[in-house]
């Protein structure tokens, strides 16, 4: 009884190992490759699992890029939001935002593959609706999340204005975000912890700019 009830519960198991290791396999391959040069054969290589496990998970490649990148999401948002809770306990709106930048790149520290293969994928003039929908809801996401801190940060100003400063300067923060990423790959001498200091300090004067003149 005990072991044919443990047989599905095994299945499910070895299942959801295969899964991880198709979606490993495949963010690996994608970050080096590009979405169109990461084809099935190449991720099933990768993975050691054949074609047919990795249609059966997910569908197609489009299907694959999706779980990867949910996945990425996911791990990134809950590593930064872990890193920031220590650290969020303060009521000035650089210390905050120091806090925040910093959890952040701590979180792309650990996660390179996941911001590679957006920017990747955002270079690539993907026409692929599935493909533009994944993209498009992933920077959504950052963009929400930093919208939300630079609100948290001049919060002392009043809910009006911290959100009015927000709706100034959140793709200004995730441009800038992006491109200390893309430093960093190019130019490793580049210390990361420095230009995320510069961009939480250059945050903070323009909010508090903003939120002088609006005063």
């Amino acid at each position: 009884m005990s072991t044919t009830t443990g047989l599905p519960n095994k299945r499910r198991e070895l299942g959801e190992k295969s899964r991880g290791e198709i979606l490993d396999a495949a963010l690996l391959v994608m970050s080096a490759n590009g979405y169109e040069g990461a084809t099935v054969a190449k991720i099933a290589a990768a993975s050691g699992l054949p074609a047919s496990s990795i249609y059966w998970h997910f569908g197609s490649k489009a299907g694959i890029l999706a779980a990867v990148m949910e996945r990425g999401a996911s791990e990134f948002f809950a590593e930064y939001d872990r890193d920031f809770a220590q650290n969020s306990d303060v009521t000035d709106p650089r210390a905050t935002l120091e806090a925040a930048i910093v959890a952040s790149q701590r979180a792309v520290e650990n996660h390179p593959e996941f911001l590679r293969l957006m920017i990747l994928l955002g270079l690539s003039g993907q026409h692929d609706e599935k493909v533009v929908a994944v993209v498009r809801e992933t920077s959504q996401r950052g963009r929400d999340s930093l919208h939300a801190l630079i609100v948290s940060a001049f919060r002392g100003y009043g809910l009006a204005s911290s959100h009015r400063i927000a709706d100034a300067l959140v793709d200004m923060a995730q441009a800038n975000f992006d491109g200390a990423f893309l430093a960093s790959q190019i130019r490793p001498g580049v210390p990361p912890a420095l230009l995320a200091a510069q961009l939480a300090e250059t945050i903070y004067r323009l909010g508090i700019a903003l939120a002088e003149n609006n005063e």
